[in-house]
């Protein structure tokens, strides 16, 4: 009892080093027989060595502790940061003040609890949560509309109001008005260009057809095109009636037996259409609409505003692209050709004059190519893009890729680490070009390339087309390998709203990986793990397990996929369903 009440008197902790060292801290000349813990009475001397030890263990023991649960303890202390800040910064000079300020953010930059998605959580997270996700400026309320002119639209924590759960099918973004349609054929129109300067909103459906199935946006409408390649106009601004005003667009000449149109595009006051017998119709929405010659009539100046007209030339075209004032064009032989404005170098016509700053016919964009030459033998272009003055297209050679860009590159979307004002042939895009990836399957390196581009007025989004451990299952189950990863997304160019990467608002001249832009519900998420931004691949989901949707009008298991698109200062994400 004696022995135990010397040690509550002590403190458990120096009791436990004192009763651990007694055989080193003996009074010189007491054999160790009679210093034992038989003897009582006796205080123990202990030497500086065993003091010194138990310090350098204690601390080492909080110092692990420190590193392997400040994390979770910060979480729940949210007074943490600011309790240090005020007891700390007080009483010293301002060299110390700055320093400290330094180490006192890299703290709390350590302490702050992440809430990003691993990779298996992004994938699963998409598919399961159908909407549409909008990050990036919220000026014009295109992210959230309930809040025009704030800064809610930094980043995608949750759907833009009104449209979650929904399936969408597509969406285009102007710079004040943006339009999206779903599932079952609704049209959504929102944004202050349409609702009105500081009007709180939520998107409003403004037509309802099942057969749309695409839509663009210029400044002043929204088009439409249905599965009966009707081409539509609805104005982007409001009907104060509240009626639908929708405009018919003709053909000249009218389509070809079976003729279809596939893709439509849409620049500020023009829209170019694709068909699917290699023809290209080009539409004028208002009096500047062929002010730069962007239609592609040439010299011909007999054109009908609101009227599709067919472009006269011997190529077949698969693809049509248009800027504000600029059409690029990608023939099934794998040539661009382009007309239009060309201030920029948009157009590839080399170094700037007055007599290239407009081209009034469509012709070959050579400068894509070395030495400004026709297309070499073996390569061919087969995909394109472009921007508000800014073009891309990826390019391929045999077992080499590369995505090429030319135009305007003054945010750094030209994406070769440059900040160029003018750039008139095409530069490579080094971080997407003459990429490789192993293929388990047929045990060689496949070249890498991209399976999307979206371009806004001075950012781009990719989404790369590495492979995927998704095995699709027409059953809707959830069956997949873990961990689940899907395609890789990078993103370049102006960030000034927060359009490539939320919270940074330099311009990025390089293509980046943006980290996942939704918040994580699991605690068990690692907060070491650097994830970034994947969209969930092609997958068959049962519609049971969409949440917030209404599932009474859909098929009991449906084909999807996340889709990326970009706008004038925003990004968005939305899950597709592959009809």
């Amino acid at each position: 009892m004696n022995r135990l009440a010397l040690r509550s008197q002590r403190g458990l902790s120096l009791g436990f080093v004192s009763a651990r060292i007694r055989g080193y801290s003996r009074p010189r000349g007491l054999p160790a027989s009679k210093y034992s813990d038989e003897v009582e009475g006796v205080d123990p001397v202990v030497s500086p060595f065993a003091i010194g030890a138990g310090v350098v263990f204690l601390g080492g023991l909080s110092y692990y502790i420190y590193s392997e649960y400040a994390q979770s303890v910060a979480s729940y202390l949210p007074w943490f940061s600011a309790a240090v800040v005020d007891s700390d910064v007080q009483s010293v000079t301002a060299k110390e003040t700055k320093a400290r300020s330094s180490r006192l953010s890299h703290l709390r930059g350590q302490m702050a609890p992440k809430s990003a998605l691993s990779h298996l959580e992004q994938v699963r997270w998409a598919w399961k949560n159908p909407g549409l996700y909008v990050v990036g400026s919220n000026e014009f309320g295109l992210a959230d509309p309930l809040h025009p002119d704030s800064d809610s639209g930094a980043g995608l924590k949750c759907a833009v109001p009104g449209l979650e759960g929904k399936l969408i099918c597509s969406v285009a973004f102007s710079k004040t008005h943006a339009v999206a349609v779903d599932y079952e054929g609704c049209v959504y129109q929102w944004g202050t260009g349409f609702a009105g300067t500081g009007v709180a909103h939520e998107p409003t459906c403004t037509l309802r057809d099942a057969s749309i199935g695409e839509v663009a946006a210029s400044d002043d409408f929204v088009v439409l095109l249905d599965k009966k390649s009707r081409v539509r106009l609805l104005p982007a601004s409001k009907n104060i009636s509240g009626s639908v005003s929708e405009t018919k667009l003709d053909f000249e000449p009218r389509l070809g037996w079976r003729e279809s149109v596939t893709h439509i595009s849409a620049g500020k006051s023009h829209i170019a259409a694709t068909t699917s017998a290699g023809h290209v119709y080009t539409c004028a929405l208002d009096s500047s609409g062929n002010s730069r010659y962007q239609l592609g009539h040439g010299h011909d100046s007999d054109v009908k505003p609101l009227a599709l007209k067919r472009i006269s030339s011997p190529h077949r075209f698969s693809a049509a692209a248009c800027g504000d004032c600029h059409t690029i064009l990608l023939t099934t032989e794998g040539d661009v050709l382009g007309c239009g404005a060309n201030d920029f170098g948009q157009l590839a016509m080399g170094a700037y004059s007055k007599e290239n700053a407009t081209v009034r016919s469509l012709i070959l964009l050579r400068r894509l190519w070395k030495e400004g030459r026709d297309r070499p033998s073996g390569m061919r272009a087969e995909r394109i893009a472009a921007g508000a003055t800014t073009s891309f297209a990826q390019v391929r050679q045999d077992d080499t890729i590369q995505l090429l860009a030319w135009g305007c590159g003054i945010d750094g979307q030209l994406g070769n680490g440059t900040l160029s004002h003018l750039q008139g042939s095409a530069v490579i895009v080094p971080a997407l070009s003459d990429k490789q990836e192993y293929d388990a399957a047929s045990q060689m390196r496949q070249p890498l390339g991209i399976r999307s581009l979206a371009a806004g007025s001075g950012h781009v989004v990719a989404v790369c087309d590495n492979r995927t451990n998704v095995v699709l299952d027409s059953s809707g189950e959830s069956v997949n390998q873990e961990p689940l990863f899907g395609y890789d997304v990078v993103v370049w160019g102006r960030n000034a709203g927060g359009q490539c990467i939320p919270g940074r608002k330099h311009r990025f001249t390089q293509p980046e990986y943006p980290p996942p832009l939704y918040t994580s519900t699991n605690s068990a998420v690692s907060t070491s793990a650097q994830a970034r931004l994947q969209a969930a691949p092609p997958q068959w989901i049962s519609s049971a397990q969409f949440n917030g949707s209404n599932t009474r009008n859909l098929p009991r298991t449906l084909l999807v996929e996340q889709i990326f698109a970009a706008g004038p200062e925003v990004t968005g994400a939305y899950l597709k369903p592959c009809k």
